[in-house]
């Protein structure tokens, strides 16, 4: 639940504004906090964050070929 909290934090900061109208002390407070719980809770169930980085990123190639997503905003069942 904390770490939803402080991503919400994070988005308000962002909020009615462009994103270079944002605050860059309060972006890196509130990022510091996401990533902090995101690394707790690793830790919690003993995952290698880099691992998991790098396997998700595995997935998403596979999800999103270069060729087919490049440009587009489109979920990968609709490429």
């Amino acid at each position: 639940m904390a770490l939803n909290i402080e991503a919400a934090e994070l988005l308000e900061v962002f909020l009615w504004k462009a994103p270079e109208q944002a605050d860059i002390d309060s972006v890196k407070e509130e990022l510091a906090d996401v990533i902090t719980f995101a690394l707790l809770l690793a830790d919690k169930y003993d995952l290698d964050v880099k691992q998991i980085v790098l396997e998700k990123m595995e997935k998403n190639a596979l999800k999103y070929p270069v060729e087919k997503s490049k440009g587009s905003a489109k979920k990968y069942t609709e490429l």
